[in-house]
């Protein structure tokens, strides 16, 4: 370049740097996560009445540390949790709204319960659970699931199911008015108590129906299948009933439940607001994956990244999987909507291989 001509640099924000280094990175096959990392994080959150600071771990293995901004409060009114920083959104999207945080693909955010706390459970959730669990298990579509985890687990070892995401089954909606059931339906915008928790309680029993059936094939060699389930949203009262129902609540904070994803897990993952299927492609190749399917769209209509959607690692490890769609009975379609979009992702015999657990 000619000495007397002006050499512009417009161009190298930094952001279009991190995100270069990012990718760079991803190609040469560094892991974005590690189940070493989650669990650390989530051990941190554990203590976070006593912590001055959090340590994340970066993608190019830097460390950054983080403020707690509830250390030594009596009554903290505010949780911690980790929110994921996925593929997307060091490639595609940025970071500027956390300075600093342009190399993590985890960081820490706080949520105020006091509303939600205070606006208590929706009544007698726990009779209407078991309405929706005798729906789900004298269903038709109940019985095409079970032949299908008969094909599963026919040749594959199972131990465990570990569920991300199924949401709370006691949460009042803060966005719905409860009416009686007999008025539900009059007006549009309200709905019945219950209407915001069918999902969430149709998909806890689908997981029980799928640690039972693996348990009655002796699939964990003594007759068990663990049956483990991470939502931070959950309430107490919620954790406290699942256990009664034989799961067991992990990662409360949003990252321990990880460690227990390995090659004898079957992983279901509905709606969740997290990457994880981009987390699993990482730390292991589970038996199946009970998730949605890949439709090629990754930004929603604001030009954000979805939260559980695909990436170049994802779309690698499908290629170890037949896909399978949820096995949905046409007459049931309006009682199972909730089940539609999914997709059964089947590992093919040694796929496990390819994956480098950490």
């Amino acid at each position: 370049m000619p000495p007397d001509t002006p050499l512009l640099v417009y161009g190298c924000t930094p952001w279009r740097l991190s995100s270069q280094r990012v990718a760079d990175l991803y190609n040469s096959g560094a892991k974005l996560w590690t189940k070493s990392d989650l669990t650390d994080i989530e051990r941190q959150l554990e203590q976070s009445e006593t912590l001055d600071w959090f340590v994340i771990r970066c993608v190019d293995g830097s460390q950054v540390h983080i403020k707690n901004p509830i250390q030594g409060a009596r009554t903290p009114i505010w949780k911690p949790f980790v929110v994921f920083q996925d593929y997307w959104k060091l490639v595609l999207g940025n970071t500027l709204d956390h300075p600093g945080t342009e190399y993590c693909s985890y960081r820490i955010d706080w949520k105020n319960y006091l509303a939600q706390d205070f606006r208590g459970s929706i009544e007698d959730w726990q009779r209407l659970f078991a309405t929706k669990q005798r729906l789900w298990n004298e269903s038709i579509t109940c019985a095409s699931f079970r032949a299908v985890l008969q094909k599963v687990a026919a040749h594959q070892r199972v131990t465990k199911v570990v569920c991300f995401g199924l949401g709370d089954m006691a949460r009042r909606d803060p966005a719905i008015t409860a009416l009686p059931p007999q008025h539900t339906g009059k007006l549009p915008e309200q709905e019945s108590d219950g209407a915001s928790v069918d999902g969430p309680m149709m998909q806890h029993a689908m997981a029980i129906t799928l640690a039972d059936e693996l348990g009655r094939r002796d699939g964990g060699g003594d007759g068990v299948v663990r049956l483990l389930a991470q939502d931070p949203q959950y309430r107490e009262n919620t954790k406290e009933f699942l256990k009664t129902r034989g799961f067991q609540i992990v990662g409360d904070f949003g990252a321990g439940g990880f460690q227990d994803v390995d090659d004898e897990s079957i992983v279901i993952s509905c709606w969740t607001g997290a990457p994880i299927k981009q987390i699993i492609a990482d730390i292991a190749r589970p038996v199946a994956v009970i998730t949605l399917g890949d439709n090629g769209v990754i930004l929603n209509r604001f030009s954000r990244p979805y939260a559980d959607g695909e990436s170049p690692r994802t779309r690698q490890m499908w290629q170890g999987y037949d896909r399978w769609d949820f096995p949905i009975s046409s007459v049931e379609a309006e009682l199972m909507k909730g089940f539609d979009p999914l997709k059964i992702f089947v590992r093919r015999a040694g796929s496990e291989a390819n994956a480098s657990v950490a």
